[in-house]
């Protein structure tokens, strides 16, 4: 069974941080850059959810852009139709004649104009964009389909502009991760919806991987979704996973009991242990991930996560490992389920882990050094000066030599060939590595991979990863 470290009181977790300011999107941008990189300075992170209501907002995520008009043609690409299977999520919401529906972040009109067709003949579609154009573009294609029951509407980044107590059901299809005043929109929404009203949010998953081909900004995780919108007001109704790379969340009203089906109980991991409502185990599963079978032993449907962070610390003498995404999994029944953790072992000099190697799990604030390192990795961005955005790969030779230089700050030669893939050089993972580390407090001029920085940076060609050196050793950037 799950073997958890005490001693590190829930409520003394740190407490999270909002990353957007008020005005402007280039400044919000940069102040929620800023503040995801300042996390957890308190010492923790917050390794319960109360079910349906966490106490605190969980914001280790940096709002995406909008997307512009201009790549309106990218929403209707044919291969979206097997990628994100749009008829099979309308038929998971079971919308039907009469519906009143709204499609939130409509764009070219690619589900309002599916969503349509189900709801008619006496039914409609609010299409709510925050940009005239698109609306028009969605307008061109819904005439020349011949689609009739759309009723456009022009919204703001702070309104959805519905009517109150009307909609049935609304659909946000990988628009969420870009709203940057998030509060005020959820509250439009809630406003917005009928008894028995529904949400169905569509977002690019982080935990499993398949949200890696995206900038990082553009997926989003259980953890993140729902420390959002359960403190809004809203409920958890049911989690669908059947999509090739996008969790459906099925939100309603709390409270609200017209809509069918039993509950769902959010909790965290060590939470679910301590009021024994599962059985877990974790074992090995090589050097980059680690398996929890898990099994609910209680009467409640349950949905369980974990933060990054967790430390996995080996019963033997194998390599021990920390996750490095936040994880979730749905226990509707009583059977075991196998929970596959993203994670990056600690030490280098020891194998990793196989099936048959046990481990011990600990609490993320029992692994303060990493803590930062974690949350960091997970947001994937970092910014120099006032440059835009910058993303870094997505690739475990990244993460792992960052945990490496963090813990046991080696030389470049001592990691520089265990850190290399095909996709990724080690000098330029070296080098995001050492960024990521500077991101989370470390000073990375103090380590021996930095006398070594001639071998890193001596012939790179990324523009973001120059500027950044250039920061750090001449205190400009050069022209």
């Amino acid at each position: 069974m799950l073997s958890v470290k005490r001693g590190v009181s829930m409520a003394s977790m740190a407490s999270m941080m909002r990353t957007d300011a008020p005005t402007g999107r280039e400044i919000r941008r940069y102040l929620a850059c800023v503040l995801a990189v300042l996390v957890w300075t308190t010492g923790g992170v917050p390794t319960t959810a109360q079910a349906q209501a966490p106490d605190r907002i969980e914001r280790h995520r940096v709002p995406a852009d909008f997307m512009s008009y201009l790549g309106a043609q990218w929403l209707e690409r044919p291969e979206r139709v097997q990628e994100e299977q749009p008829e099979a999520v309308l038929d998971a919401m079971g919308l039907g004649p009469g519906d009143v529906a709204a499609d939130i972040g409509c764009g070219s009109g690619y589900y309002a104009r599916r969503m349509a067709r189900r709801v008619a003949p006496e039914g409609r579609v609010y299409c709510v964009d925050i940009q005239q154009e698109m609306l028009d573009i969605m307008q061109e294609l819904t005439d020349r389909d011949g689609v009739t029951g759309i009723v456009p509407v022009l919204g703001d980044v702070d309104d959805p502009k519905l009517p109150a107590g009307e909609v049935d059901w609304i659909i946000l299809a990988d628009v969420y991760h870009e709203m940057s005043e998030f509060e005020a929109m959820l509250a439009g929404m809630r406003a917005s919806l009928a008894p028995g009203g529904r949400v169905a949010l569509l977002e690019y998953r982080i935990e499993d991987g398949t949200g890696d081909n995206l900038k990082s900004d553009h997926a989003m995780s259980v953890r993140q979704v729902l420390a959002e919108w359960l403190p809004a007001g809203f409920a958890l109704a049911d989690l669908h996973e059947f999509l090739p790379g996008q969790h459906l969340f099925i939100m309603k009203v709390a409270g609200d009991t017209e809509v069918p089906g039993d509950p769902i109980v959010n909790l965290d991991l060590f939470e679910a242990v301590e009021q024994g409502l599962v059985e877990a185990e974790a074992v090995g599963a090589g050097d980059a991930s680690v398996t929890v079978r898990i099994r609910n032993i209680g009467d409640d449907k349950l949905l369980v996560t974990m933060p990054v962070g967790v430390s996995f610390q080996s019963a033997d003498n194998a390599r021990d490992m920390v996750s490095r995404r936040d994880a979730a999994i749905r226990l509707f029944d009583g059977e075991w389920h196998d929970w596959v953790v993203r994670s990056v072992g600690r030490q280098q000099g020891r194998p990793a882990a196989g099936s048959g190697d046990p481990f011990t799990i600990a609490r993320p604030a029992s692994l303060p050094t990493l803590n930062d390192l974690m949350y960091v990795m997970q947001v994937g961005t970092y910014r120099v000066a006032d440059a835009p955005l910058q993303y870094v790969p997505r690739v475990h030779g990244v993460e792992q030599a960052a945990v490496w230089i963090a813990e046991a700050d080696p030389s470049y030669d001592d990691i520089a060939a265990a850190v290399a893939d095909p996709r990724m050089p080690a000098p330029y993972a070296v080098a995001f590595a050492l960024v990521y580390c500077d991101l989370a407090g470390i000073d990375v001029t103090g380590t021996r991979i930095w006398e070594d920085r001639a071998q890193v940076f001596g012939g790179l060609r990324d523009p973001g990863l120059n500027a950044w050196y250039q920061l750090k050793t001449a205190g400009r950037i050069q022209p």
